[in-house]
């Protein structure tokens, strides 16, 4: 065994009740990290009861993507059809990962439910997830490559063009979620985006009413509208952009009218709660009265990447939904963490924890 693996033996055979919360706050880890030791654990026959498990109803789980993200800059202005000058990096990324890591470093219990390759992109992933989430739900699918994510960016930040390698994530189906019900069934929100099969997400809208269970629902892209349920009686919240919105019901809104409307069809599929974004444009959130934010303007100079924006935006809303904050503070709390975001390098930022987020807000 390992030095931590000995010292969480150790603490469950003195206590076997003890959770995992309490063996984080002993020797200083995060309680996903806890999670994958114990899972480690189990999986060495080290541990073959459990009764060290809480029965912790609290935790959210964010099905979907978990990629490689490669993020190329150009220099100067893009020309087409040319060489181009560029600088480029890579970094783990995905919206349900990202989303899941945002939550974590808010101090949220989460579990990510995805797929992945047998390959070094998924284990550069899970090593750099494990401290904010709990990865033992990630299913290795043979002889598939880990998804991978390339965004091309204009010279001032803004993505130019999006190329995504998501075909791993057809491996997502309702036949491997059924084999996960048992996560599933104890948690407190299921978080699920729209890499998913459409019958995937179907199946977890069924889940999720069921079970009595909060679901939000995060659109990813215009083209991958299609796999959107028409019933969406099941989800509590979903979080969906101006192009989406116009891609799903093939319909061009240009008036804050013609948004609300297109809100008020979204309620009328069954939504409780839909928060629409359009960029560095107001936000609109109905629930089902249409509330109205402003997005604090960013001088250009200042924005270094806007991948991240709509991912931390989406974890620090729902976040505050979770402690069933009012609709001013979840829009503050999302627009605050997009706002800083966008102003890091990383798509999650580094240095985010709720008491600075907190501050942020007072400070927006």
């Amino acid at each position: 065994m390992k030095e931590n693996e000995k010292i969480i033996f150790r603490l469950i055979e003195q206590n076997p009740y003890i959770s995992q919360q309490e063996i984080a706050d002993i020797i200083g880890l995060s309680r996903p990290a806890v999670a994958n030791i114990i899972s480690s654990l189990v999986k060495k026959k080290y541990l073959l009861g459990k009764a060290y498990i809480v029965n912790e109803r609290n935790g959210i789980v964010c099905i979907g993507a978990a990629n490689v993200d490669k993020k190329i800059k150009t220099t100067e202005k893009l020309i087409s059809y040319t060489s181009n000058p560029v600088t480029s990096m890579a970094s783990v990324g995905g919206v349900a990962r990202n989303v899941a890591e945002n939550l974590g470093r808010l101090g949220n219990e989460v579990s990510l439910l995805s797929v992945s390759g047998n390959d070094a992109e998924w284990a550069r992933i899970r090593e750099m997830s494990s401290p904010f989430m709990n990865t033992n739900s990630v299913v290795t699918i043979e002889g598939q490559s880990t998804g991978t994510y390339t965004a091309l960016l204009d010279a001032d930040g803004e993505m130019y063009l999006g190329l995504a390698d998501m075909s791993i994530y057809d491996y997502l189906t309702p036949e491997l979620l059924m084999k996960q019900t048992a996560i599933l069934q104890h948690a407190s929100c299921i978080i699920m985006d729209l890499n998913c099969p459409k019958e995937s997400i179907e199946f977890i809208c069924s889940f999720s009413a069921k079970n009595n269970i909060k679901l939000v629902l995060i659109t990813v892209s215009e083209p991958k509208m299609e796999r959107l349920p028409q019933n969406l009686q099941a989800v509590d919240c979903l979080i969906v952009n101006k192009g989406e919105t116009q891609a799903f019901f093939n319909e061009q809104y240009n008036t804050k009218q013609d948004l609300e409307k297109a809100g008020e069809k979204w309620l009328s599929l069954g939504v409780k709660r839909v928060v629409l974004t359009q960029g560095s444009n107001d936000l609109l959130v109905m629930s089902p009265n249409p509330k109205w934010y402003p997005i604090k303007a960013l001088n250009a100079e200042n924005i270094i990447d806007v991948t991240g924006a709509g991912d931390s935006f989406t974890a620090a809303y729902i976040d505050a939904w979770l402690l069933d904050e009012d609709d001013d503070t979840c829009a503050l709390a999302g627009r605050t963490n997009s706002y800083h975001t966008i102003q890091s390098i990383q798509t999650v930022r580094p240095q985010l924890t709720k008491n600075r987020l907190l501050k942020e807000m007072k400070e927006y």
